[in-house]
C-alpha cells in the first residue's frame, strides 16, 4: 500500500466513489499493524519515521471512511428518493454493499413510518443470534448473508427453520424491559 495511492484516491473524483479492492480496509489495517510491530522493535532513529508513517496513515484511513460513508449515505438516500444515482454502487466494497443495502431498508422503513404512520409491524419477525455463518433468501424476498453471533430480525418463517436447523437461537425482548431513556 503505497502512501501516494491513498491520497489519490482520497484526491480523485470526490463526487463520486473511486473504485477500491474488496481487501482495501483490511491491507490498510495490515500495514499498520506491520509499522506498529517494525516499530515496537525499532532503534530510536527509525522509531519516530515508524510513528510518523502510522500517525499518517491512521489519518488517511479515518478520512477515506468518512468520505466513502458520505458519499454512500447520499447514494442510499438518492435510491429511496428514485433519483438518479451513480455507478457508486459497482465501486463499493462487498462491506460497503452491504452497509448501502442496509441503509436503503432503514430510509425505506423510516419514510413508510413516517408517511404512512401508525407503528411498525414486526410480529411477524423474530429476533435471533446466529450461530453458524450462513447464506439464506428469506421468505420476504431479500437475501441474507449472515455471520456467526449476528444478531438480526428475520422473517418468522426463515427464522423457525434456522432455529430447528441449531443454526440461530430466539432472542426474547419483553416491551416492559426496553427502558426509554429521556
Amino acid at each position: 500500500m503505497n502512501l501516494d495511492e491513498l491520497l489519490l484516491l482520497i484526491e480523485k473524483n470526490r463526487s463520486q466513489l473511486s473504485k477500491i479492492d474488496d481487501d482495501f480496509y483490511e491491507k490498510l489495517r495490515e500495514r499498520i499493524a506491520e509499522l506498529e510491530e517494525m516499530k515496537s522493535s525499532a532503534g530510536e532513529s527509525d522509531f519516530f519515521r515508524y510513528e510518523d508513517e502510522i500517525r499518517t496513515l491512521k489519518r488517511l484511513q479515518r478520512k477515506i471512511f468518512e468520505l466513502r460513508t458520505g458519499k454512500i449515505i447520499s447514494a442510499a438516500w438518492a435510491e429511496v428518493c428514485g433519483q438518479q444515482f451513480s455507478s457508486d454502487v459497482e465501486n463499493m466494497c462487498s462491506d460497503e454493499r452491504v452497509f448501502f443495502k442496509k441503509l436503503i431498508d432503514i430510509i425505506k422503513e423510516f419514510k413508510r413510518s413516517i408517511l404512512e404512520g401508525g407503528k411498525r409491524k414486526i410480529s411477524d419477525r423474530v429476533l435471533v443470534r446466529i450461530k453458524k455463518d450462513v447464506e439464506i433468501q428469506g421468505a420476504d424476498g431479500k437475501t441474507y448473508k449472515l455471520r456467526r453471533e449476528d444478531v438480526v430480525t428475520l422473517p418468522q418463517l426463515n427464522a423457525d427453520a434456522l432455529i430447528k436447523g441449531g443454526i440461530a437461537e430466539r432472542i426474547e425482548v419483553k416491551e416492559d424491559e426496553v427502558s426509554q431513556e429521556g
